[in-house]
């Protein structure tokens, strides 16, 4: 009778990952399959209308605060990155895909508000500005044209209807300029801008 064949760590490992694979296989074919799939995670895996699918991120903030996203800020700007980003490198934190959100906690009452932005655009080939298209809570705040140099910084007031008795103010950055890093590189990966700073601070009007 041969000797029952003993399976190494190395050949478990292997057959987890193949497990976890057809796994998540299953799942996208399952959320393909039925209609009740949710809108974000249908856009992003399903129909593939946005590169940003957004992560359960708290958007801890106090209004007022200009949050730096070069590494000195790491920690505060963290929870205000659901999606779209990468970094921060010594320069600040880079865009990924053709959207990139920003979420921020506020009260319910909190009072007109700005959003601040300080922004440059990337240094690939491709425009020499990039447009971004900017959003509040599904409001249009404006279009903006950033450089390469020198870093632009903004203030876009938020509307009123933006705000009404809600708890986070969530930001959408839309790239129609975004350039692809390399040749062949995934909608995922395109390139846009670079986000040094960010916050909400009482508007001024």
């Amino acid at each position: 009778m041969s000797e029952a064949k003993r399976f190494s760590r190395e050949d478990l490992w292997a057959y987890a990952a193949v497990a976890l694979v057809v796994a998540i296989e299953l799942v996208v074919l399952w959320r393909a399959l039925n209609p009740g799939a949710g809108g974000e995670y249908r856009a992003y895996y399903i129909d593939k209308t946005t590169t940003c699918l957004p992560q359960p991120m708290t958007g801890e903030y106090k209004i007022g605060r200009i949050v730096s996203f070069r590494p000195d800020g790491v920690e505060a700007a963290l929870e205000l990155k659901p999606c779209g980003w990468e970094g921060p490198a010594g320069d600040g934190t880079h865009s990924v895909g053709e959207t990139s959100r920003l979420r921020f906690a506020v009260d319910p009452d909190a009072p007109p508000l700005d959003l601040v932005l300080e922004l440059v655009a990337v240094d690939l080939p491709g425009p020499a500005l990039q447009r971004v298209r900017v959003s509040a809570n599904g409001e249009g705040l404006g279009e903006i044209s950033v450089p390469r140099d020198p870093a632009r910084r903004v203030s876009l007031p938020i509307p009123a209807a933006a705000l009404a008795g809600r708890t986070v103010v969530d930001i959408a950055l839309d790239f129609p300029d975004a350039v692809r890093a390399y040749p062949g590189a995934p909608d995922t990966r395109k390139r846009a801008i670079k986000l040094l700073a960010a916050g909400l601070v009482p508007a001024e009007r």
